[in-house]
Formats: structure tokens, sequence, C-alpha cells
């Protein structure tokens, strides 16, 4: 747009010069070509210039042909014509709620974050693949996929009590597998809350502690009576 309106006023000028030279303006307007001259100039090398924030890159879109080399955060230098998307590489995090069978079939709630970013090498690669709204395209029903289909491999008990940290691991890995040769970095995927139905959570805490009270039952039938001796 900038670079449209440096070549009018471009034009304007060169229009007013030739008829200053046939005398057909008023002296008063004998400055006005350079002026515009000025004005476009200046329009036209602010057209070339282009910021990009940090913690971005810039992908250079010239009508349709995409540049594999992306451009880093500050003042750059860009064709005029071309079209520059900023795509973040800072560290974001998804949160998604969903409910996710359990081995047994069981429906669980499951609250989960993903962190990730995206890889500064790659943004031109994903952008011409996927787009700059790859988040939602490919990210987002990857990371939904990938954690019903790891928690399925999983009963609702080892959810529940000894086991979410590995089932973080495992997600975190498997998000890894799907998503990093496309250009998204997968940090982790920290597990915030896990619910499972109501009377199956009694029915768990029931026999945790059933089999508590057996361990220290046995225990203490093992344990020696004091001030008795064995003979």
């Amino acid at each position: 747009m900038r670079l449209v309106l440096a070549l009018f006023l471009a034009l304007v000028a060169l229009a007013v010069a030739f008829a200053r030279r046939t005398n057909a303006l008023d002296t008063r307007l004998r400055r006005l070509p350079l002026l515009l001259g000025l004005l476009a100039l200046l329009l036209a090398v602010s057209s070339a210039l282009v910021v990009i924030p940090a913690g971005h890159v810039g992908v250079v879109d010239l009508f349709g042909q995409v540049s594999a080399t992306t451009l880093k955060s500050g003042i750059r230098l860009v064709n005029p014509l071309a079209r520059v998307v900023t795509m973040s590489v800072q560290t974001q995090e998804l949160k998604e709620s969903m409910d996710v069978p359990s081995k047994e079939g069981l429906n669980v709630q499951l609250d989960v974050s993903a962190m990730y970013h995206l890889d500064p090498e790659r943004a031109s690669e994903i952008y011409r693949t996927v787009g700059a709204n790859y988040v939602d395209v490919l990210f987002v029903p990857q990371f939904r996929s990938t954690s019903r289909g790891v928690t399925a491999g999983y009963d609702a008990r080892s959810l529940y009590t000894s086991q979410r940290e590995q089932l973080a691991d495992v997600i975190t890995q498997v998000l890894r597998e799907r998503v990093g040769p496309r250009g998204i970095i997968v940090e982790g995927t920290p597990l915030r809350r896990l619910t499972l139905p109501k009377d199956l959570t009694a029915s768990i805490e029931e026999k945790l502690r059933a089999e508590l009270r057996l361990v220290f039952g046995v225990r203490a039938m093992a344990a020696p009576i004091p001030g008795h001796r064995v003979t």
C-alpha cells in the first residue's frame, strides 16, 4: 500500500514539474514537486523496511512464492512488493479439557497442557504446507488424538494413583514424534487434573484403604512382643 502511494506521489510530482516548466502554475507551487518527490522517496524506502518483533520470525511471501530463508527479529530490508508474515517462536501453552477413555473403556476427565514452540528454521516450511494457523489446523488435532490414544493404554486405577507422570511423559514422546517432523517442538505436556467418575473414585480409595490396613496389620503381627524372648 505504501509503495502504491509512493508511486502515485511520484507521478503527481512529475506532473507538477512538467506544468511548472510550461508556466502553467503559480510561482508559489514551484517547491511542490520537490516536496512530493521527497515524500514519495520516503514512502518507497519505508515500504522496503519491516520490523520483526522479538521472539518472532518473518516469512517472506512474494506473490505465492515463499522464501526458504526466514527473517530474524529486528529491522529488515525486503522486496517492497513482498508480504511478510510474522510467526511467533516463543514458548506457548495450549490448554485442553477433554473426555478420554481408560483401558477398561471408562470416560475420564483429563485437563492437560502442551508447552511448545515453532522451530525457527522450519517456519517457512510450515507456513507453506500448513499455513500461519498451524496450531488449529495441525497441532490441536494431533494433541487431542495423542492424549486419547495414550490414556486408552492405562487402566483407571493406574491413572488415579501412581502412573500420572508416566502418562505425561508418554504423551510428550508420542506428540513429539507426530509434530516434530513438521516443525513444532514440544517441550512437555504437564497434567493439570485427572478426574474419574465419583463411584469409581470411591471404590479405588476404599481398596487402597483396605490394602493399607492389611499391610499395617501384617507388620503389627510380625513385630516382636516387648519383654518376650524367643527360645
